[in-house]
């Protein structure tokens, strides 16, 4: 067992060294290298404030390109430049075409009109107008995927966000959320689509997912896909946090929500409130949590991403290789704190693990079911287990289930730009085999066809995408590889290490956030 041990201690190490040489290596040239659009013998003089584009290869060599452009028909970029090798020396300069498939991913600072290059295209200090609030602190920015708002029949709400932990292409995921509070007034159901955020958004489709309902009944979706209707909602008697009480916050889903402060010496720092319920139904039943994340793991993405500085393309690049390692380790920090552990107690009186609730987003709330496994009648208890100030509690029930549902999948059938039909933009959200790029600003309505009775579904949104996010002029004076790597290999020390500037700046994040959305003019 020692030896094992001992073996993975020098691999790990071994990688980490080897990513950290290149990742120097990429951080002084980028230093001392300028950029400008010039002929390819005189690459090496570049001022960094003209344009430029660097081209990350899957093997690992990367293209740095003036007066380029793209072949969409061949789906290829050509332009003047130099090929640096796997080490950062200069392998060639000259003319280059280079096959799209063939990439990694690309950095730049000129925002991309091309949707290919968009698509994958990482912007490093360009010059982009920053609100009031944003630029007070470019960490609390607001940020995190594609925002969906639907109307809960009086106005339109926040009430999804899509694919928030899906911050590159490799990381491409699909996302559910509950539309808890919508209220269709008409077969014409209409999701509006928003960019509000300083990034490039990949989205390969949004469906509105419909099941039917009996009515005063609901429908809940578990993190496997499972729907399950629900004909009894049960609150619990008792609330017990280590501040007291919190019955108040968790009895209805209203937005008045539960929420600690973080640990000042350790961000990872969990926290256990234990909830009654005096009414347990006979049959099977679950737990239903309506929650969102807080800023704390915005903050802990936008500093990494501070601290890679410079080398973001190369550490990105890594990550779109597909080495398992750079993979499992890009998610530390999110294994690390955790979700909502929950557990219940069995018959016997003893603690019982039955699932956990991992939703990242600090944006809408939504809600999970658990279901749980056989109980008496009468009372149980439930323990939720969960990170120091990482989640905002809506609401925690039980509730009665019923049989399981399958969902009717609907895609759009218009969709506007503004207001402006854009029949492309449709056929993208509906091509499998495509995508719709979105930048800061953008908004769009997707409009869906309901059944006849409409009033008698459940709705849920289904997205799949990624998204990049722009990296700020004010990040890149803290670039700081050592530090990066920590937070990809050592996340425990890392969150001892910035416990200290969360709580500098943890009262007035959520103000600063929810103001500095972007918005075109």
């Amino acid at each position: 067992m020692g030896r094992m041990k001992k073996v993975w201690i020098v691999s790990h190490h071994s990688l980490i060294a080897t990513l950290l040489c290149s990742i120097l290596l990429s951080s002084c040239m980028v230093q001392t290298q300028k950029r400008k659009l010039i002929p390819p013998e005189q690459i090496q003089s570049l001022d960094g404030k003209l344009p430029f584009l660097k081209v990350h290869m899957l093997n690992g060599k990367v293209y740095i390109l003036s007066n380029w452009n793209e072949n969409s028909e061949e789906k290829t970029i050509s332009g003047w430049g130099e090929l640096q090798g796997i080490n950062r020396e200069v392998d060639e300069k000259g003319a280059f075409t280079i096959p799209l498939d063939s990439v990694a991913i690309f950095e730049t600072n000129v925002v991309q009109t091309s949707p290919a290059v968009a698509a994958l295209a990482i912007l490093t200090g360009a010059s982009v107008v920053l609100t009031f609030y944003c630029y007070a602190n470019p960490k609390a920015c607001f940020g995190s995927c594609p925002t969906f708002y639907v109307s809960d029949g009086k106005k339109p709400l926040l009430q999804a966000e899509g694919f928030s932990s899906s911050i590159a292409p490799a990381l491409e995921a699909k996302d559910i959320d509950a539309l808890y509070r919508a209220k269709p007034l008409s077969r014409d159901f209409e999701v509006q689509l928003k960019n509000e955020a300083l990034e490039t958004q990949v989205i390969r489709y949004v469906h509105l997912l419909a099941i039917p309902r009996i009515e005063n009944n609901r429908v809940f979706a578990t993190f496997k896909g499972e729907f399950w209707q629900a004909n009894e909602i049960i609150e619990p008697s008792v609330c017990l946090a280590p501040e007291g009480d919190c019955l108040p916050t968790v009895r209805a889903i209203d937005g008045f929500e539960r929420i600690s402060k973080a640990d000042s010496n350790d961000l990872s720092a969990h926290e256990m409130i234990e909830l009654h319920f005096s009414e347990v139904p006979p049959g099977e039943v679950g737990l239903v949590i309506a929650s969102r994340q807080s800023l704390l793991t915005t903050f802990l993405f936008y500093q990494t991403l501070a601290y890679m500085g410079h080398s973001v393309g190369l550490w990105f690049g890594a990550l779109e290789r597909g080495n398992e390692e750079v993979l499992k380790s890009a998610t530390n920090i999110g294994r690390l704190l955790g979700g909502i552990e929950v557990s219940a107690q069995d018959r016997t009186g003893e603690w019982v693990s039955v699932g956990e609730i991992h939703e990242t987003g600090p944006l809408a709330t939504d809600v999970h079911l658990i279901p749980l496994p056989s109980m008496s009648p009468g009372s149980t208890k439930i323990r939720l287990r969960l990170t120091r100030g990482h989640w905002r509690l809506d609401s925690v029930a039980l509730a009665k289930l019923g049989k399981k549902v399958e969902p009717l999948r609907l895609c759009p059938t218009i969709v506007y730009n503004g207001s402006i039909r854009d029949d492309d933009a449709m056929m993208k959200l509906i091509d499998p085999d495509s995508y719709l790029t979105t930048m800061p600003g953008d908004d769009y309505t997707l409009v869906y066809s309901l059944p006849e009775d409409f009033e008698h579904y459940e709705l849920f949104l289904e997205s799949r995408g990624y998204y990049l996010e722009w990296m700020r002029e004010e990040w890149l004076v803290e670039e700081n590889p050592f530090k990066a790597a920590m937070i990809f290999f050592d996340p425990e020390r890392a969150l001892r290490m910035l416990a200290p500037e969360f709580k500098k700046v943890e009262e007035e994040m959520e103000d600063l956030f929810w103001n500095s959305r972007y918005v075109s003019h």
